[in-house]
């Protein structure tokens, strides 16, 4: 907020009516001390608005038990200040430009022509040519998958694994 050549005293007047109000007992070296911590900080938080007399009324009442530390003082100042700040400035409603005009005929088809100008140059006329062909699906022989077979003595599908199968066993059809 831009500093006020009126700022300090307004405030530093303030401060001291209030705790002209709301001294119950306090020293002058006290009463000094707090001046010197509040004032600063109460001018950067407040405009001058903020210190009048019905402000100083409002803080001062309820500062029953004496002058107020500065998280009450600050509480109740800016409870009074939400309720009393002057409205801000209403700004005028902006200008709103005319509809556009439907597009013609002839805009219409060039934005077509673009469209499919954009769309030729994404397509690669090679892209069929040089496309890679699918895979083919890859099977094991009937062999191997008696190798990994993991059933002992389970059934042999190539006829070599079958005739190295057990004795006992009849050879699968």
């Amino acid at each position: 907020m831009p500093k006020q050549a009126t700022h300090l005293p307004v405030v530093r007047q303030w401060c001291q009516s209030l705790g002209i109000l709301s001294a119950v007992s306090i020293s002058r070296q006290e009463a000094e001390m707090k001046l010197a911590a509040y004032v600063p900080l109460l001018m950067d938080r407040f405009p001058d608005g903020a210190f009048t007399t019905a402000s100083l009324e409002h803080v001062a009442a309820r500062a029953v038990k004496g002058f107020p530390t500065y998280g009450e003082l600050t509480a109740w100042l800016a409870e009074w200040w939400r309720e009393h700040r002057p409205p801000l400035p209403v700004l005028p409603p902006p200008e709103i430009p005319p509809p556009r005009p439907e597009p013609t005929d002839d805009e219409r088809a060039y934005v077509r022509r673009c469209v499919e100008t954009i769309l030729g140059n994404m397509r690669s006329p090679y892209a069929e040519r040089d496309a890679p062909a699918p895979p083919k699906p890859r099977y094991l022989s009937p062999a191997q998958l008696d190798e990994i077979n993991p059933l002992p003595g389970g059934v042999k599908r190539h006829a070599a694994a079958n005739d190295t199968a057990s004795p006992d066993r009849p050879p699968a059809a």
